[in-house]
């Protein structure tokens, strides 16, 4: 299983679970649309372990390292 850290740039995937301790962080990402389900393409990701940015339904979201590993993916066949 893949997560948002080690993604490829520019390829559709579909979220499959968040799995965050922080659930306040876990509010605000599904407020945003980041849901089980939904689609999303990584942006671009920072050096060195940096913040990823990620597209979801044309909103660009920038997330720490350590909360983009969190974020599992499976790769979506559209």
């Amino acid at each position: 299983m893949t997560h948002v850290a080690n993604a490829e740039i520019g390829v559709s995937y579909k979220v499959t679970t968040l799995n965050m301790n922080n659930t306040n962080l876990k509010h605000r990402l599904r407020a945003l649309g980041c849901i089980e389900g939904c689609q999303l393409q990584v942006h671009q990701k920072g050096l060195f372990k940096g913040p990823c940015t990620i597209n979801i339904n044309g909103q660009h979201i920038s997330i720490r390292h350590c909360d983009a590993c969190k974020i599992c993916l499976e790769y979506c066949h559209d």
